[in-house]
Formats: structure tokens, sequence, C-alpha cells
């Protein structure tokens, strides 16, 4: 299993360089072709769009498209010594209904953390949702092609299994993957089963099978991530629904919240 073809999320963004950067050097580990998606869209209120204001107007239009041409220039420098087969993509609308056509035929997204600087920036985990992709959300700790500490929180539902199978590709690369289960939403004996699965797969697996705090689940799934220095966290998206977890709570919105760590996902 591998990656062929991978969207890059360029939309104007603080970290648009190291985005590039990883996705640049993930392409060259996996001989995938890249697809660098940058779209910009203004953020707006209900003020503007009532109002009139800067909506649609021209002076918008050239910032929007400043934006873009400075996704560019970082796409020039990142792939200027490159060899990677790359198509460049670009335009004013919403991110998210662009990136949702292309992930239709794509392996996998990267995308970044950080805010858009006034411009939309698109939710992650909807991406994941809404294309049926998986998504690599980088965090803001450094990051390498190669992800050797990878933990990954399970319980038994289609959104952990899609993720699980997704990531294959970076798991068989790890030096240590540790499969997490949380409390009573999954039993010891399953957690022995996916590492038996991951094993025969290629995969040097073990597992965790940890009691549940007070905080929940997803805070010591987090926790332990961060206490084991896991270089990436690898769960479903929107285990019982964006509604749901919006309300209730749940892994997600929780990981959506946590800039630190690298996320791939899977809905």
């Amino acid at each position: 299993m591998s990656f062929h073809d991978i969207v890059v999320d360029a939309s104007p963004r603080e970290d648009i360089s190291r985005t590039l950067e990883l996705a640049r050097d993930m392409a060259s580990a996996y001989a995938a072709r890249l697809f660098v998606v940058a779209y910009a869209w203004p953020g707006t209120t209900v003020s503007d769009v009532l109002g009139g204001g800067r909506f649609g107007s021209q002076a918008l239009t050239r910032e929007l498209q400043q934006a873009i041409a400075s996704s560019r220039s970082a796409f020039d420098r990142v792939f200027s010594a490159a060899t990677v087969d790359t198509e460049w993509c670009s335009g004013i609308g919403d991110p998210a209904t662009v990136l949702v056509d292309h992930l239709l035929t794509a392996d996998l997204l990267i995308t970044g953390v950080s805010a858009g600087n006034g411009n939309v920036v698109a939710e992650p985990a909807a991406l994941a949702l809404n294309s049926g992709a998986p998504v690599l959300r980088l965090g803001e700790r450094e990051a390498t092609d190669r992800f050797s500490r990878v933990v990954v929180g399970w319980k038994d539902c289609p959104q952990a299994r899609r993720a699980l199978h997704a990531a294959l590709p970076i798991l068989v690369r790890a030096d240590e993957v540790v499969i997490v289960g949380v409390g009573d939403e999954v039993k010891a004996t399953r957690l022995e089963t996916v590492v038996d699965h991951l094993q025969r797969h290629g995969v040097t697996a073990s597992y965790a099978h940890l009691p549940q705090s007070e905080e929940g689940v997803s805070a010591d799934l987090v926790c332990h991530a961060l206490r084991k220095e896991a270089d990436l966290v690898v769960t479903g998206a929107y285990g019982r629904g964006p509604l749901a977890e919006r309300v209730l709570g749940g892994v997600t919105r929780d990981l959506l919240k946590t800039a630190d760590l690298h996320w791939f996902m899977a809905s």
C-alpha cells in the first residue's frame, strides 16, 4: 500500500511553507503525484453580507489575489529544485468546496493547523467527512515524512477502521505503533486483535489499554500521546456524527483544538 495521489491544501495561511515542505518530502518518499490547491475566500460576517461593505468589492478581489500570489511564491521556493510530479491549481472560492472535489480521487490530503489571516480555512475533519478521503493535519511540532512513533486511538467503529487502513503506508514505516483503547469503549482482547492484524501487515505494533479518567477519553488519549512523545495520532473522525460531537463533545472536537499534535484522520 502507498499514497499515489496526494492533495495539498495551500490556501493562504501562516504555515503554508512547512506544509508544502512536508508534502514535497512525502511525495518523494512515496513516489506520489501532488495536486497543490490554493483557493482564497474571505471570512465574512452577517453584517458584511447584509451591509455590502468590502464583500464583492474590487479591493477585496485584489487582496484575495495577493494572498494566492503569496502561496504561489511559497510553492515556487519549496519546489524550485524538487523532482516531484506536481500540479498547481488556484483561484478565488471557498477552499472547502474545491478541496472536496479534488479529494474524491485522492489518497490523502495534507493540510495545516494555523489561521488563514482573514481568509476561510477548511476544517480538516469536515473535509474527511465530506470527501471520504483521509486527512493529515500537521500540528505545530516539527515533522518529517517519516513518523517514527505513532499512537492509534481505537474503538470498535467504522471510522477507526478506515483511519487505521488508510494510514498503513505511514504505519509500515514507523519504528513504533501503539494501539490505544480507553476505558470501557474497547476490550483489551480487541486491541490484541488489531495488533495482530497490523503485525501481519509488517507493522511493529503493541497496545495499551488505559483506564478512563475524569477528564474523559479524548484527554486520556491526547495525554498518552504527549507523554509518549508521539509523532502522529491516528483516529477516526466524527464517530458519532458532527452535530452530536459539537453538542456532547468527542475525540474529534478535542483534537481539532489540540494544535500541538500531528493528526491523521478518516471518517
